[in-house]
């Protein structure tokens, strides 16, 4: 790999430091562009304890491929046919693909021009890892009630009576934000958006294996969300009341329709329309919109804690909105969050000796 002058000027600088407190102190002074080239120069060395672990998404591309492996298995068992989404899929939510398409095009001509080759030979493989679970994702949300027919919701009703208060709660916050802000009920979606781009940006930027770490645990709450949608299974308390969001109320009405034609057609309907409703499907637990959310506000509160700062009103914001919008009970949300401690329990867990190796580069005996 050719390497710009300044890259090589990084090269013969930290060659001749031996002291790994000076290499710290002047590393944490360079800016972002600098920092990223010293640490691909660091790992392409061949000497380098670990350096395959550090760029290698082997964690990632194994959890992709295990997730396929049981969804197939599934759609084996239950005779359930894969659906790829059509190109107007995410109509319904006023998004198109072109909001997750131009973020990962920005940070690959980033990488580019910058010239961080192992860099984006990992976002490529991460980017395919992601893509199939999410893929494999919403076939299996989809799979819910024909997989296991037997909802829950009237118990899991029961359990939002028995607390309220905190329903009521919930609406009085999103009142209060709606009056606030114009665009209050644009929130909840972009909320998320906001936190999950702003991980990517921030963590990729101040330190690799921790932005590994954020992408490993958010594919893994879309398996293991995906998997408990299978065990308790609920549509969401908006089939007794209508929630305070209009535009979610309106969105439920859509995706509402498409579960009752998928339980009524069952697999020919999924085979003829599930690439149009696949991202339209509806589980209500656990909330993996709070989940996802508690994974980001987790890694920022403790590694870039001004991020975690900036994310916490979003993140108690779409914890209230969730049980507003009458998306989810109030179990739900429990339910989410420890979802969301397993998965980084779990990612701690596969990354100990990826963190371990990158100590001992740091650190030579």
């Amino acid at each position: 790999m050719g390497l710009a002058p300044a890259d090589a000027g990084l090269r013969l600088i930290f060659s001749n430091i031996d002291s790994p407190q000076l290499h710290q102190k002047t590393l944490s002074s360079m800016n972002i562009q600098s920092r990223i080239a010293l640490e691909e120069i660091e790992y392409s060395k061949p000497s380098r304890l670990g350096s395959w672990q550090f760029f290698a998404p082997l964690p990632e591309l194994t959890l992709a491929l295990a997730f396929s492996a049981i969804a197939l298995i599934l759609s084996w068992r239950f005779d359930l046919p894969f659906s790829f989404p059509a190109s107007d899929a995410l109509e319904f939510t006023g998004m198109s693909y072109a909001v997750p398409l131009s973020l990962i095009a920005v940070l690959g001509l980033f990488l580019v021009l910058a010239k961080q080759t192992m860099r984006l030979v990992y976002y490529g493989a991460a980017g395919l890892a992601y893509g199939v679970i999410l893929i494999t994702h919403f076939n299996v949300k989809m799979w819910m009630s024909l997989i296991n027919p037997v909802i829950w919701d009237d118990f899991y009703w029961q359990t939002d009576q028995l607390v309220r208060p905190l329903v009521d709660a919930a609406f009085a916050v999103h009142n209060g934000v709606d009056t606030a802000l114009p665009a209050g009920e644009h929130l909840y979606l972009f909320a998320f958006l906001a936190m999950f781009a702003g991980s990517i940006i921030v963590h990729s930027a101040q330190s690799f294996i921790v932005f590994r770490k954020v992408i490993f645990t958010a594919m893994l709450v879309h398996v293991l969300g995906a998997l408990s949608y299978l065990v308790m299974p609920a549509a969401g308390p908006f089939l007794y009341e209508q929630g305070v969001n209009a535009l979610e109320s309106a969105r439920q009405q859509h995706m509402y329709s498409g579960y009752q034609a998928l339980v009524a057609g069952g697999r020919p309907w999924i085979a003829s329309q599930g690439s149009q409703f696949m991202f339209a499907a509806v589980a209500a637990m656990p909330s993996l919109h709070v989940a996802s959310s508690a994974v980001f506000v987790f890694y920022a509160w403790n590694n870039a804690r001004w991020l975690g700062v900036l994310y916490l009103p979003l993140f108690v914001f779409i914890i209230f909105e969730a049980v507003a919008t009458r998306w989810h009970y109030w179990i739900d949300v429990v339910a989410g969050l420890a979802l969301t401690a397993l998965a980084i329990a779990i990612a701690a867990a596969v990354f100990r000796p990826i963190e371990a190796n990158d100590a001992a580069r740091q650190n030579p005996a």
